[in-house]
């Protein structure tokens, strides 16, 4: 969180920053950027991340929240 001064900064800028960068293609470009010599991530991950994090960014400040403050 030490990008943002607030609370309320950050639970109004992470969703619109979640979904600019958490892309298939970032994620794709990450993944094959580890993967062993020779070898690329499945095209069935990288669709099934972009499925998984559409329209998540409120869903990750609310897990955020519940996993780091009481």
């Amino acid at each position: 969180m030490g990008k943002y001064a607030s609370w309320n900064e950050f639970e109004k800028n992470v969703p619109i920053s979640y979904k600019e960068r958490a892309t298939p293609e970032s994620y794709r470009t990450g993944m094959n950027g580890i993967a062993p010599t020779g070898l690329k991530v499945k095209e069935g991950r990288v669709n099934h991340y972009g499925d998984g994090v559409d329209g998540k960014g409120e869903f990750v400040v609310a897990g955020y929240k519940r996993a780091m403050f009481e």
